[in-house]
């Protein structure tokens, strides 16, 4: 029986991406281990920043040191600079379908001859994935089931077989933005939707496998569109027909956020968990105007005085970029005091990292990295101030938690919660947030 490892890098896309190669392997007779006990390892690239692409090619020499036989890169980095791992050995081979990943392994343990040679020629510009499509007449109460492989996923996740117990399902892919620090838009393309009858399907048979929340995935989740039919509409149907018990939005552009997601989320009573994921990136208008955001700061925080208006108990995490060329003290303080006025209950930080092939890592104002180190660290210590505000103000509420392992929860204002040890994975159950472990960043919960 061969066995497989995989290494993910990257958003969460590429994780939804990774467990079904996973599922595939699983369904044809593999297991899966650790890197060294390997017949072949999988590392799913990100190429979203230099410093990606150096995290990418360490995993893959350390995988070969460790005495991979086989190697298969996949994902965003091959499609932009496939050569740039064809040289790392003859054991590395690139496959950019990663629909045909699972056959490719078999291949290779099969002894067929495969090289990174033979990898696609890197892109230079976005294809156009704009075509027409046919009508899709929707049949909701036929909606089609999973694939096998798919299916496999689900089941495994439901014991807890290496699968989370909140599943991930992409229903959107590729980018028709052009941030200037971002090169994913020429990675993945242009945007375009998964078809609504085969999401209906994919989570009313994750549902009827007894999982209870999907994470909705995508590189830009709020473009969603299948034939008028957009992100709210679809999270609506989803409700409505599959037994699902909780629909969670894994991250959305400020520009893309429609006023009929904000309705969807202010009247499912939680059944859309209500917190967002809202990509700020600088609170600068200047430096958001040279990212090519299409957004002022003014505007990002309308947008967020709209949705707190209107679901009053919403939580809100962010990314944000320091660093970026030109950055200003004085843009430096304004990200500050958005990032304040906002009041995010969690901040990822980024330090700019350049990626070439992007204009902004022409610019010759690049910040020195100390700089850099610094505004991060101030950014660090505000978002643990915003986190520990967000979480007293919501001491003594109740939410709904699922049990995403022994003993560990999440809200779903997204918060981590300590929860009874014998409380199986997977449960989605009413809790009182009744403490905080400031040590842990997490509350203790009292179950209803």
């Amino acid at each position: 029986m061969p066995q497989f490892h995989i290494h993910t890098l990257g958003c969460k896309v590429n994780r939804a991406e990774s467990e079904t190669i996973a599922a595939a392997l699983i369904d044809a007779g593999w297991t899966q281990c650790a890197a060294e006990s390997a017949d072949v390892a999988i590392v799913n690239t990100c190429t979203v920043t230099g410093e990606a692409d150096t995290k990418n090619r360490k995993i893959i020499r350390g995988l070969l040191k460790a005495g991979a036989a086989h190697v298969i890169v996949t994902g965003c980095a091959i499609n932009i600079a496939s050569d740039h791992y064809a040289e790392l050995g003859e054991a590395v081979v690139c496959e950019p379908d990663k629909t045909a990943l699972p056959r490719t392994a078999q291949l290779l343990v099969q002894g067929e001859q495969l090289h990174a040679a033979d990898a696609p020629a890197p892109r230079t510009e976005a294809p156009d994935t704009t075509s027409a499509a046919e009508p899709v007449e929707l049949n909701f109460e036929q909606a089609p089931r999973l694939s096998t492989d798919a299916e496999s996923m689900r089941m495994l996740n439901r014991t807890g077989e290496g699968f989370r117990t909140r599943v991930d399902v992409k229903i959107q892919d590729g980018c028709n933005n052009a941030c200037t620090y971002c090169i994913v838009h020429v990675a993945r393309g242009r945007a375009r939707s998964i078809p609504a009858s085969q999401v209906i399907g994919e989570v009313g048979s994750i549902a009827n496998a007894g999982t209870r929340e999907v994470v909705l995935v995508g590189i830009d989740l709020g473009a969603y569109d299948d034939n008028g039919l957009d992100l709210a509409d679809l999270m609506e149907i989803l409700l409505q027909r599959t037994g699902i018990g909780r629909l969670r939005i894994s991250s959305i552009e400020p520009q893309s956020l429609k006023p009929s997601l904000i309705t969807a989320l202010a009247t499912s009573d939680g059944r859309i968990c209500r917190h967002l994921h809202l990509c700020l990136q600088s609170g600068s208008t200047k430096v958001l105007d040279e990212m090519a955001r299409n957004y002022t700061a003014d505007e990002f925080l309308d947008l967020i005085a709209e949705l707190r208006a209107q679901v009053p108990s919403i939580a809100l995490s962010t990314d944000v970029i320091v660093g970026f060329p030109g950055e200003t003290d004085e843009d430096f303080a304004q990200t500050c005091r958005v990032i304040e006025q906002a009041r995010f209950m969690r901040l990822h930080v980024f330090r700019y990292s350049k990626r070439a092939g992007t204009p902004a890592a022409a610019r010759p104002d690049q910040i020195p990295p100390q700089v850099m180190a610094e505004r991060a660290k101030t950014l660090r210590e505000l978002g643990a101030k915003l986190a520990l505000e967000d979480m007293h103000k919501r001491l003594g509420t109740v939410e709904q938690v699922i049990v995403e392992r022994p003993g560990i929860g999440t809200s779903e204002s997204y918060h981590k919660v300590l929860v009874p040890t014998d409380l199986a994975p997977g449960l989605l159950l009413p809790m009182e947030l009744a403490d905080i472990d400031e040590g842990q960043h997490a509350f203790s919960a009292r179950v209803l």
